[in-house]
């Protein structure tokens, strides 16, 4: 068998993750093969075969039928679709960050949530002097950040919970909250008003608005947020800059098939 083939990955750093995606490969290019045809195909043992097809049938990523041939599971349309919503949104979301921040000349974000954080996926500056050091890819404290309160805030009690027991409550500036009852009445005000604010709780000096950006089924699946110094953001400029933010937090939300 060639290096090029699909048992090639024990030279690979993860092998065995690298014989899942093989496995996957294989029945997505021939849906209903058996165990043996899926061993013989990749040229793998029965017992690492067998090990790697119970964990991906576990998590989802593969089903047998009846018949005992395997075919792809739903996690990973589940997965796909995620991907694809992303991408859509990212594509969708930079024309409007790029219109966003030149109306409030402000540097300009979109974020969603990772795990226990939020992270930038989309940054555009506005045409100011001094700027705001951040970063596509760069992850922020939901409870110390505008754009993280926003993506917390429309969460089920069940999982806002889940999410906030184990959460890591660091006290970044004089003005962070860090009490869990005290940030949890703070979400109910940001959802009542539709938006959140930043007033120097993560960066000294640095403040923030931000908005949620929705899907057809309603969820929040991002934020689009601008920031600036305490000199470009007056405490009596949140309200109308939290209107310019949501304007167009509320388009792209059209657009991914929200209706209000």
């Amino acid at each position: 068998m060639s290096e090029s083939s699909p048992a090639a990955p024990e030279k690979s750093v993860a092998p065995a993750l690298s014989k899942g995606f093989a496995i996957l490969e294989l029945v997505a290019q021939q849906p209903g093969l058996s165990f043996s045809q899926i061993k013989t195909g990749l040229g793998l043992p029965s017992s690492s075969c067998h090990h790697l097809v119970t964990t991906l049938c576990r998590l989802g990523a593969l089903q047998m039928q009846s018949n005992r041939g395997y075919v792809l599971g739903l996690r990973l349309f589940e997965l796909g679709s995620i991907a694809a919503n992303q991408r859509q949104l990212n594509e969708l979301a930079l024309p409007a960050l790029k219109q966003l921040a030149q109306d409030v000349q402000l540097t300009c974000h979109l974020g969603v949530m990772e795990g226990d954080e939020a992270v930038y996926l989309l940054k555009v500056e506005g045409n100011r002097e001094i700027r705001v050091n951040t970063w596509v890819g760069k992850r922020l404290s939901l409870h110390s950040s505008s754009l993280g309160k926003v993506l917390l805030a429309w969460l089920p009690p069940a999982e806002l919970d889940a999410i906030l027991a184990h959460h890591d409550w660091q006290r970044k500036t004089a003005n962070t909250i860090v009490d869990a009852d005290s940030f949890r009445a703070h979400l109910r005000e940001v959802k009542a008003r539709g938006w959140a604010s930043d007033d120097q709780e993560d960066i000294a000096n640095i403040r923030c608005v931000a908005a949620p950006v929705l899907d057809a089924q309603g969820h929040v699946v991002a934020a689009l947020s601008a920031v600036g110094t305490i000199l470009d953001i007056a405490a009596e400029r949140f309200v109308p800059l939290a209107q310019q933010i949501g304007d167009t937090a509320r388009e792209l939300s059209r657009q991914l098939g929200h209706r209000s």
